[in-house]
């Protein structure tokens, strides 16, 4: 099954070089979020009351996009379709073209014949999935994770210009540097690039390496400079021309599964080992279209009836085979060396690029001393923090991407609750927010913390930095801090939890005294 969101714009001409392709996941490491009753799509978790999808479909718009492919499990496919209808529909944004697929939709590998359904679902990697829905990109093409939160200096426009600057790259890649507190949801990979070109040269897991590290010298000879850093995570925002699909299309399925682990850096060897290079420049590098028809193709005044992409340049005249093979021997007799062996010396014209993001320590004002003391007092607000790249693909990700967001919610609490529904003596902290239809009863305390829509807080309850999904029920006189309550979660009268992550539908018992969990529904302390 699939479905196409924006029927209105899928007859049009096309104007944009690039289009936008999201991968959503199982979320593995999302653990206790993707176990229990009533799992929710890794890209329909809440961050600030609102569907983590939102982040990255709303920078892919702003950044000038619209056409995007969302490729989903089959399982999520029916809430995504609903949610993606109801927030991103035509009348809201007339000019998107979303296309929403499942894994199983899309054109079966020679290896897939034969195999169940379930088997199927298991063997889809992330180059896989661009291999089995190739057919429907048609331009250069971004591709995404669901769950990236995106810094204000890192447009998407400033990616897609800078893959633009380097006509000769087939892939630009963006590595960023972690905060320490979203560190441990990605895998510890050893990165080397070039920084005087931004080539992008190695990526390979640390759990690969043992003692030694081995690079070949054909890549030391041919990036002398190369840096090696082990401190970059992957943002799995890869900037692909459209050819590489050609290249993948290639390889066995069972060779290349996963993008960051297998395809990028099988195609990173390529642009440093001579031999591979050239044999794939063919494939990635193919004679260039007429400059002036891909240039008439995205006026605004040309009828479409007049477009022609498929215009060749002139063609280049050629030595024959016999002539070649002449030249060959003339070279042979004069050196005694195959003249086919410089080679190695010319450029085989593509390029591996990366963009690393790193946190920017926010300009301070300075402000005037003040009395003796009086700098570091209990008034004084906080630096501003750096913003940073964050990925949500795991729970150290996640806490972080929520916190960030509270920390810059500032003025009147955000309550979009009826006023009748939150009682008067209850305390909400400015730096809160408050979804639709929540309840909240007498003395209760809410202290940075998202709390979402149709909960329900007891009289005398106390929570501090805590995260609530919608359909939480806490009873009166509990203390949460630092928690996680993912939706339908019940929290009993007077229990004490802190430090801890319940999936959706678990029930803690009245009095209980929980720390340092993650416990899911059906489980007992």
């Amino acid at each position: 099954m699939s479905a196409l969101l924006n029927p209105r714009s899928s007859r049009r001409v096309d104007t944009q070089d690039f289009s936008a392709v999201i991968l959503v996941g199982y979320g593995e490491n999302l653990y206790p979020f993707n176990e229990g009753t009533n799992v929710i799509s890794k890209a329909l978790m809440p961050v600030g009351n609102v569907p983590i999808i939102n982040i990255v479909l709303d920078w892919v718009f702003a950044g000038g996009l619209t056409d995007i492919l969302i490729i989903v499990p089959p399982a999520d496919e029916a809430a995504i379709s609903e949610y993606l209808q109801q927030t991103y529909s035509s009348f809201s944004h007339p000019r998107a073209h979303i296309t929403l697929k499942s894994f199983t939709d899309g054109e079966d590998d020679d290896e897939d014949e034969g195999k169940d359904e379930v088997n199927r679902n298991e063997i889809v990697g992330t180059a896989r999935l661009l291999r089995r829905f190739r057919s429907l990109i048609k331009n250069d093409f971004v591709v995404l994770p669901c769950d990236i939160s995106f810094p204000s200096n890192l447009t998407l426009g400033s990616i897609l210009d800078k893959h633009r600057a380097t006509p000769d790259a087939v892939l630009t890649s963006v590595f960023y540097e972690p905060t320490e507190a979203a560190r441990g949801g990605e895998e510890e990979v050893l990165v080397g690039y070039d920084k005087y070109t931004n080539e992008l040269l190695l990526i390979q897991g640390m759990d690969t390496i043992t003692d030694d590290l081995d690079i070949r010298m054909a890549l030391i000879d041919k990036h002398p400079n190369i840096s090696l850093s082990k401190r970059l995570n992957d943002a799995h925002v890869y900037v692909f021309r459209n050819t590489v699909l050609d290249l993948l299309a290639t390889r066995r399925s069972s060779e290349l599964s996963s993008l960051r682990e297998q395809f990028v850096p099988y195609l990173l060897k390529g642009a440093w080992q001579d031999g591979l290079g050239h044999r794939w420049a063919t494939i990635l590098s193919p004679p260039r279209r007429d400059p002036l028809a891909a240039a008439l193709a995205r006026s605004i005044t040309t009828p479409y009836d007049q477009i022609s992409q498929e215009t060749p340049l002139p063609p280049v005249d050629r030595p024959s085979a016999g002539e070649e093979l002449l030249a060959f021997k003339a070279e042979v007799g004069k050196t005694g060396k195959s003249a086919r062996k410089s080679k190695q010396n010319t450029p085989i014209g593509w390029t591996c690029r990366v963009i690393i993001h790193r946190p920017e320590e926010p300009a301070v004002e300075e402000k005037p001393a003040q009395g003796k003391g009086k700098q570091n007092g209990k008034g004084a607000a906080p630096p501003p923090e750096p913003e940073v790249l964050i990925r949500a693909n795991g729970l150290p990700g996640y806490w972080e991407v929520n916190r960030r967001l509270i920390r810059s919610v500032g003025g009147a609490p955000a309550a979009a609750a009826a006023a009748d529904a939150i009682s008067t003596t209850a305390q909400i902290s400015p730096d809160s927010l408050i979804g639709d239809g929540v309840r909240i009863g007498d003395k209760a305390s809410i202290k940075k913390c998202v709390i979402g829509r149709h909960c329900n807080i007891g009289k005398g309850a106390k929570l501090t930095g805590c995260i609530l999904w919608d359909w939480v029920n806490v009873e009166d006189n509990a203390r949460l801090e630092n928690v996680i309550l993912c939706g339908n979660v019940r929290i009993g009268e007077k229990a004490q939890i802190k430090d801890c992550e319940f999936g959706p539908g678990f029930e803690a018992k009245p009095g209980v005294v929980i720390k340092g969990e993650r416990l899911i529904a059906g489980q007992e302390v």
